[in-house]
């Protein structure tokens, strides 16, 4: 009877996970270039640099200068020119990382979510005519 109440409370725990701090978020991505997959399908790409500066690409599409920063709990995302771009919390599934939207400058529901595919330590490769890093 006891075990039948812990595993049918299994979800609930395991879903009542801590979101990854600054320092973990950081420890986790070091100064590496993560692809990524959103809840609706679609990709980007970033490369994450020193200083928490990153560039940003969706799938075929020009790259965007920013950073990053740690807001509470979350995980938050800026363009070079200071506008938010989003925030999310961040979380780590079976050593990749899984994000829950909680702002999106896009207007896009906050059920998104963004879900690391791989990473690597090559660069971005950013077309022209902002071409970075």
């Amino acid at each position: 009877m006891r075990l039948a109440l812990i595993l049918s409370a299994w979800p609930a725990i395991a879903s009542a996970q801590t979101p990854l701090t600054g320092a973990e978020f950081q420890s986790h991505i070091g100064q590496n270039t993560f692809s990524y997959r959103y809840s609706n399908g679609v990709r980007g790409t970033a490369d994450y640099g020193p200083d928490r500066r990153l560039l940003w690409a969706f799938e075929d599409a020009r790259c965007f200068e920013g950073y990053w920063f740690d807001e509470g709990n979350q995980i938050c995302f800026a363009y070079a020119d200071g506008t938010l771009s989003a925030c999310w919390h961040f979380f780590k599934d079976e050593g990749r990382l899984r994000g829950e939207a909680t702002f999106l400058s896009s207007g896009n529901s906050l059920d998104l979510e963004i879900h690391e595919v791989s990473h690597s330590d090559q660069p971005l490769r950013c077309a022209g005519p902002d071409v970075g890093v």
